[in-house]
């Protein structure tokens, strides 16, 4: 037991003299607690709709301030049934609601007009959210606010509601979960190999062999490219296999073009070696790096969209979720597979996964100079 309890107290004095250690050890279980606790929300209230509204009249605007008020929902003037439809296919709203002409005229004759609702289905909760709020204009306050009796007559037999919704769910009808995940889960591959491939340069820092490379006639962004390149060749072929596997056995729809999600890989596959660079320029220990590979992984998981809508987030979280490069390449490849959007419709995903890359690159490439210095 004497023996046992040296050793023991060397290990945790080993622990204590490494800072960086101890806060990852006690901090990472408080920021995972926080984060699931803020971020676990399936309730969306932030959702918006485009509005057509052919008929123009009082009883129209009234139905717009019913989804204002009562389905909470941000109404979105549209001037067609194709600009209804763009700005589902651009994720700009989540909901299309075509009201049709004749309307206040089939409500003074006591006829049913039936309402086109068009339904963003390529995240299933969002469009069950967005079918809860639009279910207001059906309700039966909506009804009454909508029927019309002579008072000085008695009623007669029950009526039709004023309103029927025809439900139109768009990219994703059957609302299949496989087809919301799959997207994402291609992300997550590319993230684990590429994180666990690009923290390398911290095991030839931990094993003192990196002074030696430092003496080799390269420039310090020769090297790190040089120790890079070959995982970014990995990691592509992990997307290929990936991509290939979903098609085949889960039957993901690939509606957008293939160079253009390829492309999307590829920006994504460099944005997380360049911050797997910079993880290993502050890292001095594999443990150290392991650490924060699990915070970032856990992190991007939660915040980016891949499992909980960033719609449902606190307004004070998102910032972090757009701070995450997974954000960008699930916005970016849920276009792509489901919508079939051109690549110009997700050129900001390009853009922020190209700024990660030079973000994280430069310092990357600063960091491990002064090392070396």
């Amino acid at each position: 037991m004497r023996a046992l309890r040296a050793i023991m107290r060397k290990e945790f004095l080993h622990i204590k003299r490494d800072p960086r250690l101890v806060g990852y050890v006690l901090g990472l279980p408080v920021l995972i607690l926080l984060l699931f606790g803020s971020a676990l929300h399936l309730k969306v209230d932030d959702l918006s709709v485009a509005v057509y509204d052919q008929d123009r009249t009082y009883l129209s605007m009234a139905v717009q301030d019913r989804l204002r008020r009562d389905g909470r929902l941000t109404v979105v003037e549209a001037d067609s049934e194709a600009t209804v439809r763009e700005f589902l296919r651009t994720g700009r709203t989540h909901l299309g609601l075509v009201i049709p002409p004749g309307f206040s005229r089939r409500v003074a004759d006591n006829e049913q007009t039936i309402f086109t609702l068009l339904v963003d289905g390529s995240m299933p909760t969002l469009a069950q959210a967005a079918l809860y709020g639009a279910s207001v204009l059906t309700s039966e306050d909506a009804t009454a606010e909508l029927t019309f009796d002579d008072p000085d007559h008695p009623s007669g037999p029950p009526r039709k509601p004023p309103i029927k919704i025809n439900d139109v769910i768009l990219f994703n009808p059957e609302l299949r979960d496989s087809d919301f995940f799959l997207p994402g889960t291609i992300g997550i591959v590319l993230m684990l190999v590429a994180l666990a491939l690009s923290t390398g340069l911290v095991r030839e820092k931990e094993e003192q062999t990196i002074e030696q490379l430092w003496a080799t006639p390269v420039t310090r962004l020769e090297l790190i490219a040089g120790k890079l390149l070959p995982c970014a060749l990995i990691t592509t072929l992990d997307f290929t296999v990936a991509a290939v596997l979903a098609r085949l056995i889960f039957t993901l729809p690939f509606r957008g073009s293939l160079v253009a999600m390829s492309a999307l890989a590829i920006a994504f596959t460099f944005a997380l070696l360049a911050l797997g660079a910079f993880i290993s320029a502050v890292s001095d220990r594999q443990l150290q790096a392991h650490f924060v590979n699990v915070f970032v992984f856990i992190v991007s998981v939660l915040l980016s969209g891949f499992v909980f809508p960033i719609e449902a987030m606190p307004r004070w979280l998102r910032p972090v979720a757009f701070s995450l490069p997974m954000t960008y390449f699930v916005d970016g490849i849920r276009a792509l597979v489901l919508k079939g959007v051109p690549a110009l419709v997700i050129v900001g995903d390009f853009l922020a996964l190209a700024a990660f890359t030079l973000g994280f690159g430069g310092l990357s490439v600063a960091l491990f100079g002064k090392q070396a210095a």
